[in-house]
């Protein structure tokens, strides 16, 4: 072997080892690229799993907090039916006592109502039939022995109420209907219904 030829072999044997050594060192490069992008790569993850846990958390909590909500809706809604039954129901027993125990209500009302004794009653069309043909008279005697004028009329004008009566003076009316009675007294009652209720 010539001096040319060991060099040309001495220069591929070392090109050979620096192409070795670069491929090594390359590989050993790319492994720590990958290890670290692997690294970020998982806290990234974990990021986005934290990030997706907290959102999905707090979208359960709004949701809990919604249906918590529509249902005291439909609770309250539900309460307030019933106590509004209550109250139909109340004004339907009114409407319905027997004769006797009608016409008696009604006195207790009107002489309480009454003021100066010379008003004049509007009823509804049923209870002009259903109450007794002398009722104002036996009114004014109860008025007189209240100490108050007789001199109450009935109407012939009726109103479209399901009870009581509508006192007129002096061409102003008031309402004593059982509906505006209840009515006035809700707000005062509805507690002692719902404690009883509910």
């Amino acid at each position: 072997m010539t001096g040319i030829e060991r060099i040309k072999e001495k220069i591929l044997q070392d090109s050979e080892a620096k192409a070795f050594s670069i491929i090594e060192d390359a590989k050993i490069q790319a492994q720590e690229i990958i290890e670290k992008a692997n690294v970020k790569a998982e806290q990234k993850a974990s990021e986005v799993q934290k990030k997706a846990s907290a959102e999905a958390a707090e979208r359960l909590k709004i949701s809990n907090s919604t249906l918590e909500l529509e249902m005291r809706k439909d609770i309250l809604s539900t309460k307030q039916q019933l106590i509004e039954e209550v109250f139909q129901r109340a004004l339907d027993s009114l409407s319905k006592l027997d004769n006797n125990e009608y016409e008696a209500t009604l006195y207790k009302l009107i002489v309480d109502a009454i003021e100066s004794g010379d008003e004049e009653i509007l009823l509804s069309s049923n209870d002009k039939n259903r109450l007794p043909a002398d009722f104002v008279s036996k009114l004014n005697q109860v008025l007189v022995q209240a100490g108050k004028k007789g001199n109450l009329k009935l109407s012939d004008e009726t109103r479209n109420i399901m009870g009581g009566f509508v006192l007129k003076a002096k061409g102003v009316e008031i309402n004593y209907s059982f509906e505006a009675l209840l009515r006035m007294d809700r707000d005062e009652i509805e507690p002692e219904v719902a404690a009883i209720l509910f």
